[in-house]
């Protein structure tokens, strides 16, 4: 049986908490009169009895339900900004079998307590509402035990994901910070240290994501957790309007952490991504701080340490796909690869970042000789000498190394030998490790990495720009083929790390502008395509049509699917950032406001059937996988005028 909410008293809670705030028509609403007959009733019953089935309490900025059973919470919404959009329950219902039976107890509209029924004994849980707060009081009990209050959330309605640092698996450390994509932040204290309990599957039939709060104990007989509604973004002149509210509710959204790994990853529920770390540092180094003195770079350390002591992501070889299942990470490698080709550049460019954020230098020295390892590693792929590396994989089309993944995130397009995404990933690794290397008084290691990177600039652009369409392809591959498909991903960061000479800028962008007009795309609220131009099935790796493999020759009869020009949010930032430095304001401004109004309507999480909305056909057709896929949330950084 499917757990999610399908009793009425949730949708009837949500609707209670925004007709009680007078801001949204039932024609909105989009429920019958006798819902809210129902609701009016419910809500009677509810404040005249000292002792109740259930508990609702709403404000402007939250919604909630207690229920007289474990595991107590059936009904949960949030809406951050305060603006009464609290309809979306998040939680997944399920009675649990509880030998022992509960009674919630109505102190006043705004305070519960959860009792044994019949018991005078005090109450093991308390809880009392405020506006923006939530104040749940745990009083040991010798007997009746009830160990935690879990907030088990459905991962088909939201991708909520506790933020904290966490000293061993499924346990993250008070102070952190519970996000929900689309709908806002509370920051978690305890009034004592404490850890909680933080797990999420997405397997079959399962499909959760957990917050446990410990019970008192003996020796500490009282444990108060809070919980506070917020909204963390860097602040800009006029971010306060309507017209930024998904960017203050979203800004976080880049930030997921896998509570089995203990590493931000595509989401709570998803893979540790190797390659993706990076995107989380830049967002990082502008995060404001978090809760007390939990930074978003403590994050960003906790999620590399991970990584500097040998766990393997997805993008590194030996990495399993089974973590889930409790497979060890360190059986042989399922992708039939060595490292992608921008793993390790990921990874460099991360603990840099780290080390320029925090400024800490003991932390740098004692990590730089694995950071070192991981550059070096990297560099020696360059193995024609000419500053660019080279992927293993021959990138040729059709070839029979296509049994192998491709070299970069683009996992199901045939990127091989040298690669222009992951080049220009390393370049930026290689500025930034020359940078740590001054910083950690390594003068000789700086100038090797600065020497580096100049080779590598002075090869790039003359081996992918293409003068028949005026843009750089994604690959050359081992036979000297050029592969253009108008990667607008590969322009944009081309641009944006500076690897297209300043005279080209301009019309670099403004012909990925006009293929895109001569292709007929313009909504921008799907975010942007990958390709402008369907892949050649000679050059696709995964031919299977639900993955954007075409039939047809010219990979048309496919195209707009998944990888193969599928829109999505992911990568826009570099897009955005690149028009900005081609002069192309226009063009960025019409760009800008349609993902922002596609994350302002949450049209990037969620499903729409079997399919979710991560990815898209130009049509909004919906082609993803993931649900909620964190990267593409690098995009909210590009609306802030600070960020340069």
């Amino acid at each position: 049986m499917d757990y999610r909410y399908t009793n009425e008293s949730c949708w009837i809670l949500g609707c209670r908490a925004i007709l009680a705030a007078n801001m949204i028509t039932l024609k909105r609403l989009k429920i019958n009169c006798w819902v809210v007959i129902l609701l009016i009733t419910l809500s009677v019953n509810l404040s005249g009895a000292e002792k109740t089935p259930a508990f609702v309490y709403s404000s402007d900025y939250y919604a909630i339900q207690l229920m007289g059973q474990a595991p107590f919470i059936k009904f949960f919404s949030v809406d951050a900004l305060g603006k009464r959009a609290l309809s979306k329950n998040v939680i997944k219902w399920k009675e649990l079998n509880d030998t022992l039976a509960f009674e919630i107890r109505k102190i006043s509209d705004s305070e519960a307590a959860i009792h044994r029924k019949g018991s005078s004994d005090e109450a093991e849980w308390s809880f009392k509402f405020e506006k923006k707060k939530i104040v749940i009081r745990s009083a040991y009990q010798p007997k009746n035990r009830i160990k935690e209050i879990s907030f088990i959330f459905d991962k088909h309605e939201n991708h909520a994901t506790l933020l904290g640092l966490m000293p061993e698996k499924n346990k993250t450390r008070l102070p952190a910070v519970l996000h929900f994509p689309d709908m806002g932040t509370f920051q978690l204290v305890a009034d004592r240290p404490v850890d909680v309990d933080y797990d999420a599957s997405r397997k079959n039939k399962s499909n959760f994501i957990s917050i446990g709060l410990p019970e008192a104990d003996k020796a500490q007989r009282n444990i108060t957790y809070t919980l506070t509604c917020t909204s963390i973004y860097p602040k800009f002149p006029g971010v306060e309007s309507e017209k930024f509210d998904g960017y203050r509710r979203n800004y976080l959204n880049l930030f997921q952490v896998n509570p089995k790994l203990q590493v931000i990853a595509n989401n709570s529920c998803s893979d540790a991504c190797a390659f993706t770390l990076f995107l989380s540092s830049m967002l990082a180094l502008k995060t404001p701080p978090l809760v007390d003195s939990l930074t978003a770079l403590d994050l960003l350390r906790m999620s590399i340490e991970r990584y500097l002591d040998g766990m393997k992501g997805y993008g590194l070889e030996g990495y399993n796909s089974e973590w889930e299942t409790g497979g060890s990470i360190s059986k042989p490698d399922t992708t039939k690869h060595d490292s992608f080709l921008d793993s390790y550049p990921s990874l460099v460019i991360s603990a840099c970042n780290y080390i320029k954020g925090s400024n800490d230098k003991k932390w740098g020295e004692k990590y730089y000789p694995q950071i070192k390892k991981w550059m070096d590693s990297q560099m020696e792929r360059d193995h024609d000498h000419n500053g660019l590396v080279e992927d293993k994989r021959s990138g040729n089309s059709g070839a029979k190394d296509q049994t192998m993944r491709p070299a970069n995130w683009w996992d199901t397009i045939g990127f091989g030998h040298e690669d222009a995404f992951s080049n220009a990933i390393t370049y930026d690794a290689l500025n930034l490790m020359a940078q740590t290397a001054r910083k950690l008084n390594r003068q000789e290691d700086a100038r090797i990495y600065s020497r580096l990177g100049v080779k590598l600039k002075d090869s790039y652009f003359k081996t992918f720009y293409n003068p028949a369409t005026g843009v750089l392809a994604g690959w050359k591959s081992r036979d000297g083929k050029l592969h253009d498909y108008y990667f607008l991903y590969v322009n944009s960061m081309a641009v944006y790390y500076n690897l297209v000479p300043e005279s080209r800028v301009k019309s670099v962008m403004e012909a990925m502008w006009k293929k895109m007009a001569e292709a007929d795309f313009n909504d921008f609220t799907l975010g942007v395509p990958g390709n402008l131009v369907s892949i050649r099935r000679e050059d696709y790796y995964h031919h299977d049509p639900r993955w954007g493999g075409g039939e047809k020759e010219d990979g048309s009869d496919a195209f707009q699917r998944y990888e193969n020009g599928g829109a999505s949010l992911n990568w826009s930032y570099f897009t955005l950032k690149a028009l900005k430095k081609a002069g192309m304001n226009k063009e960025f401004d019409q760009m800008a406001g349609g993902i922002l109004r596609g994350i302002n309507d949450g049209d990037f999480q969620g499903f729409c059937g079997l399919m979710a909305k991560d990815w898209k056909t130009w049509k909004g057709e919906c082609w993803g996988y993931e649900g909620f896929l964190c990267d593409g949330y690098l995009a909210l950084l590009a609306f802030n005028p600070a960020d340069k």
